[in-house]
């Protein structure tokens, strides 16, 4: 079986980018925003690409509008607009949702209520709600759309309880949610690794949620290359974000990826660069000629517009697909000893500490012996729960044997070296 690539999904069907998709506009003369379109030349096609119910579920034929048909689609659910309260939860809503994502979606989540924004402290509660709704999805669903189960948490010993109550259930794979904390996704891959949760033949499909920066497809791409090494390449990862449409909003453009320090390099472009003695012709550098670096100008930026904000939107889709790409190659083709010389240590102890986590007979104890690694380079997520009350719901025997009062002394360390 070929080896499977990672995947990065833009999502970019709401906001400033989806006027330009709805009224077909082009980027250059016969060539359309829609970066997926067969007008496209194949060398800039790419034909992957994110929509969201809580924005678009009103919109029935949303696909066929967009010319999204022969496009692999990944369908959001909806459910980060439900916690924040921008939709109505109801068990219509469920249904509309459901229907619209398997008229609309090739790969989806189902729809989960994350255990934030209104619902911050109410766990149970939104376990409760999404199993409902998972029971629901597992009984309608009919092989068209395939469908992700999902996992959430705010820490490990929640994360494991959400995935510990749902994991039987017969979806073609996972989509990891509220795992901003490399902490937090760290554990989730031991947990699963553990498990044997990637030996089951129905999981083709592991989705991130909303993650994007440089060291994520650092660390994604290796779970893709380890999960084709110890799976038989079955597993696709993938990962989304609207981060190339969000820069253009402060007036910054993506001029490439930093690999030492892990950041986006930013062109910078003020709302009102009048004064700024910018050229009078010419085009905004790019570090590739994508179709539509003729026609960023100087003076479309100049005052930073509505076009300016659509083109740079389309610049950045093709820098973060240009940074997956390197990754990749780097990933797949140096060893981390190689590697090292070009990315920071802590992450290259990352990266090793994935590769034992799937030899491991124990991943969980690998996880804990790196978890310095993760908290230095990623932030900690700090434990909430009050024990006395948890311990009856939870079990703690893979956190039994972890010593508070050294993880409590590693972060104040790690707080006063900041």
């Amino acid at each position: 079986m070929e080896e499977k690539k990672l995947v990065y999904f833009p999502s970019l069907s709401s906001g400033a980018y989806a006027s330009p998709l709805t009224k077909d506009m082009e980027v250059a003369p016969g060539v359309p925003y829609r970066f997926w379109d067969d007008r496209v030349p194949e060398e800039w096609r790419y034909k992957y690409f994110l929509m969201t119910a809580g924005h678009l579920y009103k919109k029935d034929d949303i696909r066929n509008t967009w010319g999204l048909q022969d496009t692999l689609v990944f369908g959001d659910s909806g459910g980060f607009q439900i916690a924040t309260g921008a939709l109505k939860w109801d068990m219509a809503l469920r249904d509309r949702i459901f229907e619209w994502l398997e008229h609309n979606s090739d790969i989806a989540c189902n729809i989960d209520i994350p255990p934030r924004v209104m619902y911050e402290g109410r766990f149970q509660e939104c376990l409760d709600m999404s199993l409902d709704n998972f029971k629901y999805f597992e009984s309608k669903q009919t092989g068209k759309t395939n469908f992700l189960n999902v996992v959430q948490g705010s820490n490990p010993v929640e994360f494991k309880h959400w995935y510990t109550t749902v994991k039987d259930m017969e979806f073609g794979g996972w989509c990891i949610g509220s795992s901003r904390r490399l902490v937090d996704f760290m554990y989730i891959l031991a947990l699963m690794v553990k498990e044997k949760e990637f030996d089951k033949k129905n999981n083709t499909w592991v989705h991130l949620l909303g993650i994007s920066k440089v060291s994520d497809f650092f660390i994604l791409a290796q779970m893709q290359k380890l999960l084709n090494k110890y799976h038989d390449n079955r597993i696709t990862v993938s990962t989304d974000s609207s981060s190339p449409g969000q820069y253009p909003i402060f007036g910054q453009v993506v001029w490439s990826p930093n690999w030492k320090d892990q950041v986006f390099n930013m062109l910078y472009f003020p709302k009102d660069g009048s004064n700024l003695g910018y050229p009078k012709t010419g085009n905004v550098p790019s570090l590739i000629n994508h179709l539509g670096v003729p026609h960023f100008t100087w003076d479309i930026v100049e005052n930073w517009s509505t076009e300016a904000v659509t083109r740079a939107t389309y610049h950045n889709l093709y820098m973060y697909v240009y940074t997956r790409d390197n990754v990749e190659k780097l990933i797949n083709t140096c060893p981390l000893e190689v590697l090292a010389e070009l990315v920071p240590n802590d992450l290259i102890q990352i990266l090793r500490s994935m590769e034992e986590m799937f030899e491991s007979s124990d991943p969980i104890a690998v996880y804990e012996r790196y978890r310095q690694f993760y908290v230095k380079f990623g932030g900690e997520n700090v434990m909430n729960i009050a024990q006395e009350v948890s311990r009856e719901f939870f079990d703690y025997t893979d956190f039994d044997s972890v010593d508070v009062k050294k993880l409590k002394k590693e972060q104040k360390l790690l707080k006063s070296n900041k």
